[in-house]
């Protein structure tokens, strides 16, 4: 599973009982007493070149994020050293005979299709568990994690790897979920925080006139669509085979591995210019439902952004959210209300609805 972002929920459930919870809150809080604030970190003669410009590069991120509306208080102020090359390890499971994740529930954030660690062995051992289950597990790196708001959530060094037109985009999908949050809808959640992400990005690399790094920013997109696109139809034959009730469960896991296999070689797999979002993983049905919460449908958040008049993110968000109140957490519902007159407004699979 590639590195993706998740919500930091351990933290929400300090008072349920389980060791998950209980040692995911002790990592927690050991990290936290190394941290250090980021205008000492900058001015530390001991501080290499690299993290300086890095971290003054996010600075400039967070700004401009400020200055778009996006919820920025308490957030990034502090800096943590780690050898780790992720923020936090993640598992996720789903039915092997079916496109359904796994879920857990915490307060606050309800139902999210994955754990978690701060510890790669921990995460391990928890695939090893799934997995004799006999639940499809996929296994990855959370580049970054929200709290929601709910605390003011560090910078790791492992974030500043990236080029500077990534690390604009993940601040600014990190900032869309603590700005907007509607729980027990994760995925529409993730494509909402990455539609954000996309627009202010570009958005961003344009004012500062970076007219290079956009451009590769947009290679790197389009190669993202074409994944997309391999995705969709890859959920679409399966879901076509997962319909066959009458077929007996170890022909249907044969067909599966079949289409996977297909998928996997030209010419189902695409051609791509910079990066290779297919890769050479074994991808299941945990894979094909992780990387659908990174795959914005962003035509159809266009739409709802036009049908009010095409306004700023940050009014965008507001009337989104306050649609999604008003519709008591139905999505479809919401939606139509931004949209009443529109011939083709966007459909639930189409928001990534849960």
């Amino acid at each position: 599973m590639a590195k993706a972002s998740a919500i930091i929920s351990l933290l929400f459930g300090i008072g349920l009982s389980g060791c998950y919870v209980t040692r995911q809150a002790w990592h927690q809080g050991g990290l936290l007493t190394t941290r250090r604030p980021v205008s000492e970190v900058v001015s530390d003669p001991k501080t290499t070149p690299e993290t300086r410009a890095k971290l003054e590069r996010v600075q400039a991120i967070l700004a401009y994020a400020a200055k778009e509306q996006l919820n920025t208080d308490g957030a990034y102020d502090y800096y943590i050293q780690t050898q780790e090359p992720v923020v936090s390890y993640l598992v996720q499971a789903a039915e092997a005979d079916k496109l359904q994740f796994v879920t857990w529930w915490f307060p606050v954030v309800g139902s999210v299709p994955y754990l978690g660690f701060f510890q790669k062995g921990e995460r391990d051992d928890e695939a090893v568990r799934l997995r004799a289950k006999g639940y499809d597990v996929t296994e990855g790196g959370a580049g970054a994690f929200s709290s929601l708001g709910w605390f003011n959530d560090p910078i790791f060094s492992s974030m500043l790897v990236r080029k500077d037109s990534e690390l604009a985009h993940l601040f600014f999908h990190e900032l869309t979920h603590r700005t907007v949050w509607i729980p027990n809808a994760t995925a529409f959640n993730e494509n909402l925080a990455e539609y954000v992400a996309v627009v202010l990005t570009r958005q961003y690399l344009t004012d500062l006139g970076e007219s290079s790094a956009l451009a590769k920013y947009d290679m790197r997109r389009q190669d993202k669509g074409r994944f997309n696109q391999w995705l969709r139809e890859l959920k679409a034959d399966l879901e076509k085979l997962y319909g066959q009730d009458k077929l007996p469960k170890d022909k249907l896991l044969k067909l599966k591995a079949d289409i996977f296999t297909e998928y996997q070689k030209s010419p189902r797999k695409p051609k791509f210019s910079l990066v290779d979002f297919v890769g050479g993983e074994d991808w299941n049905n945990a894979s094909v439902l992780s990387a659908g919460l990174y795959s914005p449908d962003t035509e159809r958040f266009d739409l709802l952004r036009k049908c009010i008049g095409q306004p700023r993110i940050r009014v965008f968000l507001n009337e989104l959210k306050s649609a999604v109140d008003s519709s008591d957490g139905d999505l479809v519902a919401a939606t139509a209300k931004l949209c009443p007159k529109s011939k083709h407004p966007p459909a639930r699979q189409a928001l990534h609805v849960d």
